[in-house]
């Protein structure tokens, strides 16, 4: 069985309408199996239902699964066992107050199981880095890893997936914790994901800051940074991350 994973911060509501024919025009080509997003809103929730038709995604009441990530999938290849969220320090201000790790077990028809999880790490311009120099996303990783390794059986499958806001810590602590990012699995040096131009107003450094990971009987086929626009815009500031995995099962 393969399946394709995407993973995209969609930018909340910024240059909403504008950026919805580009954003509908993305699921429609691209349609991917599993979608997790960051930065949610009400009104793009909505438009992703409309478009993700026979998809399915987490059913919550909690204000995250609304305003900051969720997750689809296919409902012809899996259905749901079970979903939580989890606390891993993101939520520590305002701007970040209902961010977590959000996850959801899914199953296969025959019976395999896949945990599917995504974050949105923390900002490096929220005030307590610029004024006390303090890099939050390495307690994150951290945290994240510890999460994870509770969240998967022995070699079951888990992914991993966000906007991480850095490379370096990310990739050195999640490593470290056992999970392999599609890009170094492949053999894929990773490229800017953050920002599309012009649709981001502002000249800016581009930054290598979404991943996927995964861990378990499961491996990365092809990963893609996805450089997609509908007329002049983009569907976000960022580019979306799609995967290809297959269960492994050797």
């Amino acid at each position: 069985m393969r399946f394709v994973v995407m993973t995209h911060n969609i930018w909340a509501d910024n240059r909403w309408p504008d950026r919805e024919p580009a954003l509908r025009s993305l699921l429609v080509t691209r349609r991917p199996d599993i979608y997790a997003v960051q930065e949610l809103r009400p009104v793009t929730r909505d438009v992703i239902d409309s478009v993700l038709t026979g998809h399915r995604r987490v059913e919550d009441d909690e204000h995250g699964w609304s305003h900051e990530s969720s997750i689809w999938w296919n409902a012809e290849l899996f259905t749901e066992v079970e979903h939580g969220s989890l606390d891993i320090g993101i939520g520590v201000d305002e701007i970040h107050r209902h961010r977590k790790l959000f996850w959801v077990r899914l199953a296969t028809e025959d019976g395999t199981t896949i945990v599917v999880s995504t974050a949105h790490f923390a900002f490096p311009g929220t005030k307590r880095e610029l004024t006390e120099h303090v890099n939050p996303r390495i307690a994150q990783s951290e945290a994240a890893g510890v999460a994870l390794a509770t969240l998967g059986e022995p070699n079951e499958p888990v992914l991993f997936m966000g906007d991480l806001n850095e490379s370096w810590h990310v990739l050195r602590i999640l490593h470290a914790a056992g999970l392999h990012d599609s890009y170094s699995a492949l053999g894929v040096v990773p490229g800017p994901t953050w920002p599309t131009v012009p649709t981001w107003p502002a000249a800016t450094a581009p930054w290598v800051i979404d991943f996927q990971f995964h861990r378990g009987s499961i491996r990365a086929l092809t990963t893609e940074i996805v450089d997609f626009f509908h007329g002049d815009i983009a569907p976000s500031d960022h580019k979306p991350v799609v995967t290809t995995y297959g269960f492994d099962v050797k």
